[in-house]
């Protein structure tokens, strides 16, 4: 930005002349008394559009203001105050103020500075001698203002030749202004006295004191050096006995002047980002996002307003929501534009409230809100007392869903992968179905959650995979452990994938098989342009409903599973609903990798209802490729074969998700 300087014109009463900071004057000064009380007039003026009350950009563009109604300045010299006040120029880049110098000095320096408010707040310190110190500023006040000082040389006396001539003090910009949007930790009240303090490496560069507002939220202003910084770089949230720290990053840090950062911080939540689906810290100590979280604990946690993967490892990864031609070029959002940054703000959307849309068993989500750029949940239950589903969308101010994320409460960790040989490729498959909640038979009985191929939204689950109450939907409930439905069918020739986005709970059938009405093949994939047995790994989307580091499979894993279209099964059990897959063909005996497949069945595209020949008989499982425009590629098996299969898109069918390549 452009340097900003303040020029203070001193200028005198008709027999006192004062000269340039730089200029001797012509005769020798007359030196008053120190008692005298000369009155003078400082026309103060910042260059350019810098003045003295702080206003920003988000962009970080220049910081800008105007002189403000009951500015002062101090005017400092032999360790007297003097305190000069605005009488003129208010709402101005330039404003006049008046006062008197006890003393006025010859050919010695005095210190202007601002700011001088209620609080004695300035840019100068004195020591126990009188003598002064001063900030080379201007820099900001935790109020928001400019502060700054300038020492400058004053000759006076009684002059032969008449005018005054100028004093030209000058100082420039050299801090960034950091905005901090601060949720308070729980306990702490509306009232209470806070204070913030930003570290870099352990050293403080920053502090703020603050009153906490309304619902624990306040807006924060801090200023920073100018520069580069290295290291670990902290902010402390401190309150009567709370005292909280959060790593804003761990490597460097670059500030410029006269630039603005914001940051919003929200205390005592986890961050579902930075942990991985077994709740440990990520070694990279940076964010993965996704459209499913699990959750194992009972607990306050926070996830960002992202879309989908579209963060990675901390990093933007655009290929998440980038296509290719031919296809889905741009993923969209929730309102038919294209997505072009992570963040949904970003985006020019604006998140005003959340709301839970389901969850599949009583108190499991206890709360939720916005918090800054975060979404935040309260998890009232440990997964080892119960495991369950919820979906959680994001609304702007009318209350439109933007986005939502399944939250699966589970003991699975994913821990223990299987790995899949192909000959073509290799996957890792995971051991259950997205959303598994166990109920017994050592894990095997229980139910899932089910989806429409391309779509990244959580349906219902039904009852577990028995076929004695085969078309039964699992009963769901809101925040206040009401019961809701939790799903609606809607058939339709015009459902987008806008409509899609906004109605999560909306299972749509459209005349072409699918929940809406285009028939890319990347919506899971998102370079991909073949159908049938796609051998590539999946390059994962803003779509896919998988924890992060996990997604939906490409086909080459389900037609080596189906042995092309007809392997034999070996083991079905009757008992729990489900058989063993093993890559024995024809024994009754399993060899090699083994993975357990509930027969969950599917949920009917032209319905929506659980598909009655399905539950606890038959299994279906997604794969991210599609068979051809209106059906989509998956496994299935019955209880004597297992195959490759091709379903219609708008039918719910679970997922298996394998790890991320």
């Amino acid at each position: 930005m452009k340097k900003n300087i303040l020029y203070f014109a001193l200028l005198t009463l008709a027999a006192i002349s004062f000269a340039s900071c730089s200029k001797e004057s012509d005769t020798d000064p007359v030196t008053p008394s120190d008692e005298v009380l000369t009155p003078i007039r400082i026309s103060a003026t910042y260059e350019g559009s810098a003045t003295t009350r702080v206003a920003y950009t988000e962009d970080g563009s220049d910081i800008t203001a105007t002189w403000q109604t009951g500015d002062q300045l101090y005017v400092c010299y032999k360790g007297n105050v003097n305190t000069l006040s605005l009488t003129s120029g208010a709402g101005t880049a330039t404003a006049t103020f008046e006062g008197t110098i006890q003393g006025t000095p010859n050919n010695n320096s005095v210190l202007i500075c601002y700011v001088r408010d209620v609080n004695n707040t300035s840019a100068i310190n004195f020591n126990d001698n009188g003598d002064y110190t001063y900030a080379a500023g201007p820099f900001l006040l935790q109020d928001g203002t400019l502060a700054g000082a300038a020492k400058c040389n004053v000759y006076s006396g009684i002059t032969t030749y008449g005018t005054g001539e100028n004093i030209f003090c000058s100082f420039s910009v050299n801090t960034s202004m950091l905005k901090f949007l601060v949720y308070a930790p729980k306990g702490v009240n509306a009232g209470d006295a806070a204070t913030l303090t930003y570290k870099t490496d352990g050293t403080e560069l920053a502090k703020a004191s603050f009153t906490v507002g309304t619902n624990g939220e306040n807006t924060i202003y801090m200023t920073v050096p100018a520069g580069q910084y290295t290291g670990e770089q902290t902010v402390t949230y401190e309150s009567g006995t709370t005292d909280e720290s959060m790593t804003l990053s761990a490597s460097k840090a670059t500030f410029t002047a006269g630039t603005t950062y914001s940051r919003s911080l929200i205390y005592s939540y986890a961050d579902l980002s930075m942990v991985d689906c077994a709740g440990n810290a990520r070694e990279t100590g940076k964010a993965w996002t996704a459209n499913s979280y699990m959750v194992h604990t009972a607990g306050d946690y926070k996830l960002p307003l992202v879309y989908g993967n579209a963060i990675k490892d901390g990093e933007t990864n655009a290929a998440a929501y980038t296509g290719v031609s031919g296809q889905l070029e741009k993923f969209l959002r929730h309102d038919g534009n294209a997505i072009t940054a992570p963040w949904i703000k970003d985006n020019g959307i604006t998140v005003a409230s959340a709301d839970l849309l389901w969850q599949d068993a009583e108190g499991l989500v206890t709360a939720v809100g916005i918090h800054g750029d975060y979404l935040t949940l309260t998890v009232g239950k440990d997964a080892a007392e119960q495991e369950g589903n919820a979906v959680i969308a994001a609304k702007d101010g009318s209350g439109t869903i933007v986005w939502s994320w399944h939250i699966w409460v589970t003991k699975e960790t994913f821990a223990t992968l299987t790995t899949i040989a192909t000959g073509e490729h290799n996957y890792k498959v995971t051991p259950v179905n997205l959303g598994w909640v166990a109920t017994g038979g050592d894990g095997k009985q229980g139910y899932n959650t089910f989806y429409q191929w391309g779509r990244k939204d959580a349906f219902i689950p039904g009852v577990e995979q028995t076929n004695a109450s085969p078309n039964t939907n699992h009963t769901v409930y809101d925040i206040e452990n009401g019961t809701v439905t939790g799903f609606t069918y809607t058939a339709s020739t015009e459902a987008t994938i806008a409509d899609n986005i906004q109605n999560p709970t909306t299972h749509y059938y459209n005349s072409n098989e699918g929940p809406c009405n285009t028939m890319y093949y990347n919506m899971w994939d998102a370079q991909n342009t073949a159908s049938n047995n796609v051998t590539t790994a999946t390059v994962k989307t803003v779509y896919d409903p998988s924890p992060a580091g996990f997604c939906v499979p490409t086909s080459n894993l389900w037609y080596f599973m189906g042995n092309g279209n007809s392997r034999i099964m070996s083991t079905w059990d009757g008992t729990n609903k489900g058989a063993t897959w093993s890559n024995d063909v024809v024994a009754n005996s399993i060899t090699g990798e083994a993975l357990w497949f509930p027969a969950s069945g599917c949920r009917d595209g032209r319905s929506g209802a659980l598909y009655t020949v399905t539950v606890g008989s038959s299994g279906y499982y997604w794969s991210a490729s599609p068979y051809n425009g209106d059906t989509g590629r998956c496994l299935s098996f019955v209880s004597s074969s297992w195959y490759w299969y091709g379903s219609y898109r708008a039918d719910g069918v679970p997922v298996r998700a394998v790890a991320e390549e």
